[in-house]
């Protein structure tokens, strides 16, 4: 899914999170938000260095560590330690294919997601006697 996004919404996007827009900022933050991906910290590092080569690792992994705090960018974990970056912030699952590595993003609908994670949190009621508050469904396909 390609986004239609100019450089002036990206600086706005940065406002907005309360990032200041620095032009090595903008320009990963473009690359990043241009589509939606889940990229490792090295691969962001590679895509960001091809269009601006002068951009340390440090520079590049700091601002994505502060895109990732202040909810520009989602994190995901699929594999213990391995954190890959997620451009889409909006409520979404993912499904991974476990031969080829590829993450697709995945929608439920709303009123089913309500409807299993009320009965989630029952059902943990349930076994505990104890109530989840601020939970949240998160739901990972893997298979082949």
């Amino acid at each position: 899914m390609v986004m239609d996004l100019s450089y002036q919404k990206t600086k706005e996007l940065l406002e907005s999170h309360g990032i200041r827009p620095t032009s090595q900022r903008l320009e990963m933050a473009h690359l990043l938000l241009e589509k939606h991906q889940h990229l490792f910290a090295e691969e962001v590092f590679h895509l960001v260095n091809t269009h601006f080569p002068h951009a340390s690792r440090a520079t590049i992994f700091n601002n994505l560590k502060l895109f990732a705090e202040k909810g520009l960018l989602g994190t995901l974990e699929l594999k213990s330690g391995v954190t890959h970056f997620d451009s889409n912030t909006g409520v979404h699952h993912h499904a991974l294919d476990e031969s080829s590595g590829e993450i697709v993003d995945i929608e439920l609908n709303d009123s089913l997601e309500e409807k299993v994670l009320k009965e989630l949190k029952e059902s943990y009621f349930q076994k505990t006697g104890k109530e989840l508050q601020n939970a949240k469904l998160v739901i990972t396909l893997r298979g082949k």
